[in-house]
């Protein structure tokens, strides 16, 4: 394959991700104990486990299903392989690597090489509570590096560029998907900000670098121009906003940009663009000239899925990620809860990889909820989908309430449709309850016409009401 990563035919990009998945999911099966009970689950044998057909045979699993697999942070989904099974399912150049290290060394090279390749030397910690750790090898390392690189390509930066990032320093992908951005294309980068660190600490860096690109969150763009001018900073070399999530919608990102001209910024030439991934993912996806977020094929599959039904849809849906080719983390087609609106396959600014496009909505599924003494929870909204699936029912419907005068909590209600004895409904009500990790404070059994004019006037079979 000689054409770009970016650039390559239909053709290409399938035989390059047939490449990785032929070697690296009979890996994954044999090196991770979770993921390789989950293939046997599904009547197949590491050596069969090795095409995109064989994958999407496994169930998409939620952040709720590794946790309770693997415990705290989720050690299930690392990769652990021993030095012969290393022999028998590594790919080719990881096996060369290998046999070139036991030629030099011997039984320490062999050895030097698996923790290379395989021993997680690096962690952020991703999820809906920040609680799944995602761990990272060396050769992780070095891929995210030349992913970086990907992403300063498609945002149009380079080594004569200066960043200032604004984004806290702490074991969050965000920051280190601006680290490995600025690392990657080789562009000088200060990261001055603290965890806990208010925006003004970012002011000195503008006295200390010819800014031309900052690196802050969607939500603090337009206080963080306000403090710089506030600061008299210059900032008439910046160019280029980064701005580390989602990406707006257009009237939040024309506010953003219009707040940076007025602190002295050039109308002309300011571009403002995003870089997101999932959280539990690695290498961000960095924002075109045509409003996508460009994707990597050769490193991931993703699909989009109805959340309720688990089928794969061509539209809106929930993002799914599987993570091809890392060795320290390995996710199989793991639920994001990230709402998209869709995959756009055709690519842009003459790229031909596929790019999610429109509204991205993170943790869609996943709303932080307030107990009766305070306390937050994070309710999985999608494990009603789960725990439904015995019951004799058409459909089903939740809502989430806030607190009223009387009660002080937020309150989580599910209707189902059908006929269910108060026996079904009890024991449903607390399916439901470890399914979604939060009590419902009710759950009735209702007529199915009630439960599809509610759907159909919500537009969806979850509504926040808070």
């Amino acid at each position: 394959m000689t054409a770009p990563w970016d650039r390559r035919s239909d053709k290409e990009r399938e035989r390059a991700e047939d490449l990785v998945l032929r070697s690296w999911l009979p890996a994954v099966a044999d090196f991770s104990p979770y993921w390789g009970e989950r293939v046997r689950g599904i009547g197949l044998g590491a050596t069969d486990f090795r095409d995109r057909e064989a994958l999407l045979r496994l169930a998409p699993v939620r952040e709720l299903d590794v946790q309770r697999a693997g415990g705290d942070g989720a050690p299930a989904l690392l990769m652990r392989p021993t030095i012969e099974q290393v022999k028998t399912r590594a790919t080719g150049s990881v096996l060369s690597t290998f046999l070139a290290a036991i030629r030099r060394e011997g039984t320490d090279g062999a050895r030097h090489a698996l923790l290379t390749e395989y021993k997680p030397i690096h962690v952020h910690r991703g999820g809906a509570a920040n609680d799944l750790a995602v761990a990272y090898s060396r050769s992780d390392l070095d891929r995210l590096h030349r992913c970086g690189a990907r992403a300063a390509s498609v945002l149009g930066l380079n080594d004569s560029d200066y960043l200032v990032s604004a984004i806290p320093a702490g074991p969050t992908l965000d920051f280190f998907g601006v680290y490995h951005l600025a690392l990657g294309s080789s562009m000088l980068a200060l990261h001055p900000r603290g965890h806990g660190d208010p925006l003004e600490r970012v002011v000195e860096s503008f006295a200390l670098i010819p800014t031309t690109v900052v690196a802050v969150h969607p939500g603090e763009a337009v206080e963080l121009a306000g403090v710089l001018a506030d600061a008299d900073a210059n900032v008439a070399r910046v160019d280029t906003i980064v701005l580390v999530g989602p990406p707006p919608a257009v009237g939040v990102r024309d506010t953003i940009r219009d707040a940076w001209v007025e602190a002295g910024a050039s109308a002309s030439s300011l571009k403002v663009r995003s870089l997101f991934a999932p959280s539990e993912g690695r290498a961000m996806w960095a924002e075109d000239a045509e409003g996508g977020l460009v994707t990597y094929p050769d490193l991931e599959v993703l699909e989009v899925i109805d959340p309720v039904t688990l089928e794969s849809t061509d539209g809106a849906g929930e993002l799914v990620i599987t993570s091809a080719g890392w060795h320290g983390t390995a996710l199989l087609r793991y639920r994001t809860g990230v709402y998209v609106e869709g995959i756009d396959a055709d690519g842009g600014d003459g790229r031909t990889v596929p790019r999610l496009v429109g509204r991205v909505q993170v943790r869609a599924w996943q709303p932080t909820v307030t107990g009766s003494k305070g306390d937050q929870h994070v309710l999985d909204v999608r494990g009603v989908a789960t725990a439904a699936e015995s019951l004799p029912i058409e459909s089903w419907r939740a809502e989430l309430r806030g607190p009223t005068s009387r009660i002080k909590s937020d309150r989580f209600m599910v209707e189902l449709a059908g006929e269910l004895s108060e026996e079904q409904v009890v024991a449903a009500t607390e399916e439901i309850a470890t399914q979604t990790g939060v009590w419902p404070a009710k759950v009735v059994a209702v007529d199915p016409s009630v439960v599809a004019t509610k759907i159909s006037e919500d537009g969806s079979a979850f509504v926040d009401l808070r």
